[in-house]
């Protein structure tokens, strides 16, 4: 079993009538509590209420009680709010959970106070021949229905994004807007925000104007890395050699000396995938463009391939070079990234460039459609669970397919809009 099973569980209240916590406490669920789509507990705002005190906080849900420490949520100081660990099965010595202020909570077990239908659901689940996953939507479908779906649903994921881009325009250029993008896709989902936030507190015309005046490109590089509390004196992220030299040149330099509040989240980083390899690797292309504009060196490079979506996609790669302040080991960044960038946010901002500045839209809607798809992430993992091997064949084939999947999931199924979404799929 998955663990959205078990959300789905206590969103619907699929529980017994009379609900007792592992310590042997009456719980009543007066509110089950929003579903959380970010970083944090899994419900947000629920209010309960054990052995006649009412509580108000988060719900977390795992499948076992050993997972809260699995998930390290004892350090987490997000986690604090938390009401109710509920778990399908309590294998545990004792019978709360620790919080990262040390503060005990009960332990709700569902495995023997669910309601009868799911009781038997579980049941059939468990046995030798369980039954498929099913979703009104995807499964049982032909391939040219799912095909106009998940088209549709990709365009309209793209359209969106654009659309983003128009209303931040109003507030920004056309080259700040391509930079903050590359820099929110540098950081993944756990510093998207954390590498976002250091595009928008040094934009491109200040550094424009730093590099007028002589900043070199390696006090670039120190700067985005020392200012942002991302490279301390003793990391071990890069050489000591290359740290050492980062730390002399960003004390040395006279542009920009202040101090961003940046809540970096660094655990069970990859080294190749590391924030500070990755500003390292982007800084020679910032600074080497900052004259002639990012997104125009980007438009400039790849403006004769836009009729030959392979060829438009070769040009975009080769604009991204080894950096050569990595000396010692130069690398770029990885293809995933890239073809994150080019996806995501070069196609984006360069059709809403062609549709107010210069260039046919139509063209870039035309790369985008042929772009072949990209490694899959755990949204595509679970939504090819509710189709066949043939369908997941053919979703693999186009990144629009894929986009088309993360559009659903995104707007109806985090939300259990089931009904909604077969509705709205099939009018």
């Amino acid at each position: 079993m998955e663990e959205k099973f078990l959300y789905h569980i206590w969103d619907e209240r699929h529980l017994a009538q009379e609900l007792h916590t592992v310590s042997g406490k009456k719980l009543r669920i007066i509110y089950q509590g929003q579903f959380n789509t970010s970083r944090g507990p899994d419900f947000k705002n629920a209010i309960i209420e054990i052995d006649g005190e009412q509580l108000r906080g988060d719900i977390e849900i795992h499948l076992k009680t050993s997972d809260w420490q699995a998930h390290k949520h004892q350090e987490d100081i997000y986690y604090n709010a938390v009401i109710l660990h509920v778990v399908l099965d309590h294998k545990a010595t004792y019978m709360h959970t620790i919080l990262e202020d040390g503060k005990l909570i009960e332990v709700l077990e569902l495995q023997a106070q669910l309601s009868d239908d799911i009781s038997k659901l579980l049941k059939y689940h468990d046995s030798p021949h369980p039954p498929s996953v099913y979703c009104d939507l995807l499964s049982a479908i032909d391939n040219d229905a799912l095909t106009l779906i998940l088209h549709n649903a990709g365009l309209r994921r793209f359209k969106a994004k654009i659309a983003r881009f128009n209303a931040a325009l109003g507030m920004s250029s056309f080259d700040q807007l391509f930079y903050e993008g590359i820099f929110e896709a540098l950081g993944y989902s756990k510093n998207k925000l954390n590498t976002l936030q250091l595009a928008q507190s040094l934009p491109l015309t200040r550094l424009r104007e730093w590099k007028h005046e002589g900043m070199s490109k390696v006090e670039l590089a120190a700067i985005y890395l020392c200012s942002s509390g991302l490279l301390s004196p003793k990391s071990a992220a890069l050489d000591v050699e290359l740290r050492n030299e980062l730390w002399r040149v960003y004390e040395a330099q006279a542009w920009h000396g202040k101090k961003l509040s940046i809540d970096w989240q660094l655990f069970r980083i990859r080294p190749q995938n590391h924030p500070i390899k990755r500003l390292i690797y982007i800084t020679d292309l910032i600074w080497n463009t900052l004259d002639s504009g990012l997104l125009k060196h980007f438009i400039d490079h790849t403006q004769l391939h836009t009729m030959d979506p392979k060829l438009h996609y070769k040009a975009y790669c080769a604009l991204w070079q080894p950096s050569e302040i990595m000396r010692a080991h130069p690398q770029s960044l990885g293809k995933s990234v890239r073809d994150n960038i080019y996806l995501n946010i070069y196609l984006p901002v360069l059709s809403l460039y062609s549709q107010k500045i210069s260039g046919d839209p139509h063209l870039v809607l035309k790369l985008y459609k042929e772009f072949p798809a990209l490694q899959d992430n755990h949204v595509i993992r679970f939504m090819a669970r509710y189709m066949s091997s043939d369908q997941c064949a053919l979703t693999g084939q186009k990144a629009i397919y894929q986009q088309g999947l993360l559009d659903i999931f995104n707007r109806f199924c985090s939300w259990h809009f089931c009904h909604e979404c077969r509705e709205y799929h099939r009018s």
